[in-house]
């Protein structure tokens, strides 16, 4: 099935990975030549950032955990869909799921679909096993190890051909035609070394900082660049000083400009623990900037061993330590890993590639 009209159903407030995705994929959608209504919460920044777009058909509405029990919700759900031809919907959260997902069956739309964009598994509950076998029709997934991931306590859960693999898109032309500078003055000789997260556990910056302090012992001049905010901040400040390395180490707060973080530094260190799809290491690559990051989750999905950057074994801090040693030290081998990360994105990760699966997962 060819669908005519596509729905993107995405309740969460904040703005994040996945609101990216639905936005990116709803006006791509429209440009394509498709109808597209979006259903956000009322107060979002996806519904914020959609509310003037020309050509998408935009319901606000709120929608929580327990809204698929709400029988208003879901007949006004299900009128949206009838009432716009609605042929395919996508959503983004359980609670979208389970809400937009029963709505659109009671509207007996042909294609309910669930993007599944966080590596953690699903209980194997009644409720899900219902749901994923008798209201989705298909499953995106955005890595492989999210798909594992999903499947971990039920591998019955779906089955496997109604799964499909669509990674996160890069609009490669769009981001080389932003304007860059630098956001820090570069001292004589030095390498600067960036991180991109949010200050949670799950990123590992507490172990990026034991890595700073290991590097702190070799002579080549370096310096440590964290993009992101989050609730360890304090926690992480406290510890550099602790570590000995808050001379070596600056925290940015959040960065909106990622085009110009990603021209300012030399080498691009993930410390993420898992990942769902790591976002952040593609644009490092997409600024042709080597990576190095765990060997964990989806990052083998993304970095290439040797080629794009290098994946260490998990919490292994000399080992992590040693191959940023190794680029620090070797200014041909950081531009060589990074022209082959810039080729790896522009062949796998560019948004016209990612759409294209979009669109076999929505005729199949």
């Amino acid at each position: 099935m060819q669908p005519k009209c596509i729905c993107f159903f995405n309740s969460n407030k904040a703005w994040g990975g996945g609101e990216r995705w639905h936005y990116d994929n709803a006006l791509l959608a429209r440009d394509k030549g498709y109808r597209v209504c979006v259903v956000a919460n009322r107060e979002s920044v996806l519904a914020d950032r959609l509310e003037d777009e020309a050509g998408i058909t935009l319901l606000r509405i709120a929608i929580t955990n327990q809204s698929f029990l709400n029988p208003v919700t879901l007949l006004r759900l299900a009128h949206f869909y009838r009432q716009e031809g609605v042929e395919a919907v996508i959503t983004c959260l359980p609670s979208d799921m389970k809400a937009g997902g029963i709505a659109a069956r009671l509207a007996r739309v042909p294609d309910i679909i669930y993007r599944r964009g966080i590596a953690v598994p699903v209980r194997d509950r009644l409720l899900n096993r219902l749901l994923y076998g008798r209201v989705l029709t298909k499953l995106i997934v955005n890595s492989l190890n999210t798909r594992d991931c999903v499947l971990a306590e039920n591998k019955r859960l779906i089955e496997h051909g109604r799964i499909h693999l669509v990674y996160c898109g890069f609009d490669v032309a769009a981001f080389d035609a932003q304007p860059a500078k630098a956001l820090v003055e570069r001292r004589p000789g030095e390498i600067l070394i960036g991180n991109a997260a949010r200050l949670t556990p799950q990123k590992g910056q507490k172990l990026l900082l034991d890595i700073a302090a290991r590097l702190k012992e070799q002579a080549i001049p370096f310096r440590v660049l964290i993009a992101g905010v989050g609730e360890l901040e304090a926690e992480l400040k406290a510890y550099a000083q602790a570590r000995g390395v808050d001379d070596v180490v600056e925290f940015l707060g959040f960065v909106s400009d990622m085009k110009s973080f990603h021209e300012t530094i030399d080498i691009f260190a993930l410390t993420s623990l898992w990942e769902g799809f790591g976002q952040a290491q593609v644009e490092a690559m997409e600024a042709r900037k080597p990576v190095v990051a765990w060997n964990v989750s989806s990052m083998p999905e993304i970095v290439l061993d040797g080629e794009t950057g290098y994946l260490c074994p998990v919490r292994d801090i000399e080992a992590f330590a040693g191959r940023l040693l190794a680029l620090m030290a070797d200014e041909p081998l950081r531009k060589r890993l990074g022209e082959n990360g810039r080729a790896r994105v522009v062949s796998q990760f560019e948004m016209q590639k990612t759409f294209a699966d979009l669109e076999r997962c929505l005729r199949t």
